[in-house]
């Protein structure tokens, strides 16, 4: 039977795959993000299958993914200038209506990540909770401010 922690993961990187196809014909700051959020999803990637157990736990490797995360979550903010919603964008108009929910929600991941990258760095074993937490935090904005893929 899958562990919780894992189906976690395995939805986190499912949920990110269609990016890859969405990438085609973006251009500027849309790509730009897309771009980012591929990167993230790698770096989910990695720890996910470490903590799967798919792949040897390396706490150094899995604390650079985490420290990407949280790097790359303080430039969520400046990637979603008004205006740049439709087309090739997943981004949901409810960003500019809701942008200190949205700004927030960057932020909350970005504090996640940091813990998770603390608990990596320190090898504490109640790292896979820090985990949980970076998951959650990516759903709960994908949840509401990014659109659903047919």
């Amino acid at each position: 039977m899958i562990s919780r922690l894992a189906a976690f993961a395995l939805l986190a990187v499912l949920v990110a795959v269609p990016l890859a196809l969405a990438h085609e014909g973006a251009t500027g700051v849309v790509k730009e993000r897309m771009d980012l959020m591929k990167r993230q999803k790698d770096d989910m990637k990695v720890i996910g299958l470490m903590a799967k157990g798919s792949t040897k736990f390396d706490p150094a490797k899995a604390a650079e993914a985490a420290r990407d995360i949280e790097t790359t979550a303080t430039k969520i903010h400046e990637l979603f200038p008004e205006g740049t919603d439709g087309g090739h964008s997943d981004a949901k108009p409810e960003i500019w209506r809701k942008w200190d929910e949205f700004t927030g929600n960057a932020d909350a991941l970005q504090t996640k990540a940091k813990a998770l990258t603390a608990a990596l760095d320190a090898e504490n074993p109640g790292w896979k909770t820090d985990f949980k937490a970076v998951i959650d935090a990516c759903k709960t904005c994908h949840k509401s401010f990014r659109a659903e893929k047919d």
